[in-house]
Parts: structure tokens; C-alpha cells; sequence
């Protein structure tokens, strides 16, 4: 297993780090002298990294975690505002390119939180499929304080997550939510209380790289095309599942409750 993720300086020069940890692809936000902002550069090379994770066979599942005390502090504030509407429309373009790669992965996605996450990066984290966070995590959104309506898909994605009453009230409010009550919300799926909340992730990670991937995948095909109506799930479940039905996958896994054992998955 990877060793935790070290608070202090980046290793390396690259925004993005990836290593592996069995059939988990760790990909970490390696910037933490500029509390790893969602620059340019590293919305860029995140979306080609998780890209490259998507479509490796030997990759099951994908934990996004970052280096530093500060997951990211979310748009390059710095940078602001750009110099011209194009480069406005630009800089939009290169986040929503990457908010839909994260939501379009079909492996599992498990964002492993540790300290404060601001903004953009909020967006990217809600997009994940599972968020762990340390006790010592924040979810801050400051649009509204700044001058500036939510992006990264907050305005959808923070509803799905915590309802959409909710996240009207923190958007507008431009709140800080610790982790304890993104908890209660329904933003964080678990508070990790002890130990490191990577290696936590990590091993939420490695059981859900050990389902079956095409079922897999089209659970996060269902949630994205069934558009949250009855009649369009029942549709996505009538084209789907009679290709599951004929999958060795299928087979393996009716095999294996019978005979009382773990599967062993093969993607066919």
C-alpha cells in the first residue's frame, strides 16, 4: 500500500501525482506550495491522468486524494479576473472538460479529503462516487462573498449530493461546512476519525475494484442517463441488463454465490 501522502512540500514537479495500490489507481493533487489550485495546468493534467486510469484494464478503482495540509483551495484566484472574454470562456471550457471527465469515469471514484476545499474543488468532489474526509476537512464556498455565481457544476452537483433547498442555502450563504456536518449534509459519506484518510480510501477503493466492471459501470451509466425518472431507468435497465445476462462476469458471479466463495471478476 502507498505510504501517506506527506503535508510538506511536493514531490516531484508535476501538478498531478499517480502511483497504484493493487488494482487502485491513487492519483493525488501535487501542488501544495500553491495549496494545489485548480490552475490551468493541473485541471489539464488531471483530466488526462484519470483519463489513463479510466481506460486501464488493470485498474479497478480510482482514489483522488491530494499532498499538503489543504486539499486545494479551488480557482487560481490569482489569476482573476482573465484578461478577456475569451479567455474567460476559455478557462470555463477547462473546467467543465474536466468535470465531465470525473463524472464520466465509469470505475468507481473515491475523493479521499484531508483539510480545507475550496470552490472548484468542491464540484470536483461532489462529482466523486464516495468522499471520505478527516475530521480536520472543510468544504468552503466563497462565490457568493467574492463577486461570483458557483461553478465546477456546484449548482447540480451540491444538489444531487445534500438536496437542492440545501445547497441553494450554502451557495448563497457562501458557508464553510466542517466535516462533520458535510457528514450530516450527505456531502461526505464518512468522517475518517483515525489514521490516514487516503489509506482509508484506498481500501474502500480496493472492495469496489473487486465487482464485477461492466455491472459497475453501468450502475454510473444508469445514474447519468436515467435522468432521474422512473420510466427512463426502467428504459436504461431494459437495454442494459440482457448484455449483463450473457457476460462471463454473470456466469462467474452466479457461480461463485453458489459455491459460497469471492468471484473472480474478468471485465468479459
Amino acid at each position: 500500500m502507498p505510504q501517506p501522502f506527506p503535508s510538506g512540500a511536493a514531490a516531484g514537479t508535476l501538478p498531478i501525482r499517480s502511483e497504484r495500490s493493487g488494482a487502485v489507481a491513487v492519483v493525488v493533487l501535487n501542488a501544495p506550495a500553491r495549496r494545489n489550485v485548480f490552475d490551468a495546468a493541473l485541471r489539464a493534467e488531471l483530466g488526462d491522468v484519470l483519463t489513463e486510469a479510466g481506460n486501464d484494464p488493470e485498474v479497478g478503482a480510482i482514489v483522488l486524494a491530494a499532498t499538503g495540509d489543504c486539499f486545494s483551495a479551488g480557482g487560481d484566484l490569482a489569476s482573476m479576473p482573465p484578461e478577456s472574454r475569451d479567455d474567460a470562456l476559455e478557462r470555463m471550457a477547462g473546467v467543465a472538460t474536466l468535470l465531465r471527465v470525473v463524472a464520466g469515469l465509469d470505475k468507481p471514484v473515491i475523493a479521499a479529503v484531508r483539510g480545507p476545499a475550496a470552490g472548484v474543488a468542491v464540484g470536483v468532489i461532489c462529482a466523486c462516487d464516495v468522499v471520505l474526509a478527516s475530521e480536520n476537512a472543510s468544504f468552503l464556498l466563497p462565490f457568493t462573498r467574492l463577486g461570483l455565481m458557483p461553478d465546477g457544476g456546484l449548482v447540480h452537483l451540491l444538489a444531487k449530493r445534500v438536496g437542492a433547498a440545501r445547497a441553494r442555502r450554502l451557495l448563497l450563504e457562501a458557508a464553510a461546512v466542517s466535516s462533520g456536518d458535510a457528514h450530516d449534509f450527505g456531502l461526505v459519506d464518512e468522517v475518517v476519525t483515525e489514521g490516514d484518510v487516503t489509506a482509508s480510501a484506498i481500501a474502500r477503493a480496493s472492495g469496489l475494484a473487486a465487482r464485477a466492471p461492466l455491472a459497475v459501470a453501468s450502475v454510473k451509466q444508469g445514474f447519468r442517463n436515467a435522468g432521474g425518472e422512473l420510466e427512463d431507468a426502467l428504459a436504461f435497465e431494459r437495454n442494459r441488463q440482457p448484455f449483463l445476462f450473457d457476460t462471463a462476469d454473470f456466469l462467474e458471479g452466479r457461480k461463485a454465490f453458489y459455491e459460497k466463495r469471492e468471484p473472480r471478476f474478468s471485465g468479459r
